[in-house]
């Protein structure tokens, strides 16, 4: 990256393989309180390998900041690998459950935004709940993009916004 990104906090996801250990998690997770890091997102998935877990975090910081910090976690005993997803080849997508409020005459209205969202392309947009009172909208994409969604959905009232963390995987 060039040296404008070496200073602007922006989000960065660090992907690492590590032994599948009681404790692992925790001391991980207190390498980065302890270098004054805070955790945006925080993804634990086992792999093909049983005896191997995949830790994805996301975090804000400088490109070096986070180039030090996944130095730091290489160190950790039980680290068998680690990777910056801005240094690899990588699908990295998450998931938003939005709920509005929108009684039925409004409904069309909405549904034609959701449909506006798809031929975008900028996220991957379905409803994926209809009550009497509210619609859920799942989104699923790169985090950019579903960060901009509560924004375009704001003409109507959001009840809740749930997201998960991001998840990843290296194409090779």
């Amino acid at each position: 990256m060039n040296g404008v990104n070496n200073v602007k906090s922006v989000r960065h996801t660090i992907i690492a393989a590590v032994d599948n250990k009681p404790g692992v998690v925790s001391r991980i997770s207190g390498l980065f309180t302890r270098r004054g890091y805070n955790i945006e997102s925080f993804v634990t998935c086992t792999t093909r390998d049983p005896a191997v877990y995949n830790l994805i975090f996301s975090v804000i910081g400088t490109r070096g900041e986070v180039e030090l910090l996944t130095q730091q976690l290489g160190r950790v005993m039980e680290v068998i690998a680690i990777w910056s997803a801005d240094d690899v080849d990588c699908v990295v997508r998450g998931l938003m459950f939005i709920k509005l409020r929108c009684p039925a005459d409004r409904r069309a209205e909405l549904i034609g935004l959701v449909d506006n969202i798809k031929r975008s392309g900028a996220a991957e947009v379905i409803v994926a709940g209809v009550g009497e009172k509210s619609i859920i909208i799942q989104a699923s994409g790169e985090e950019v993009a579903l960060d901009a969604l509560p924004r375009i959905f704001s003409n109507y009232e959001i009840i809740d916004v749930i997201r998960s963390g991001a998840v990843a995987v290296t194409i090779e």
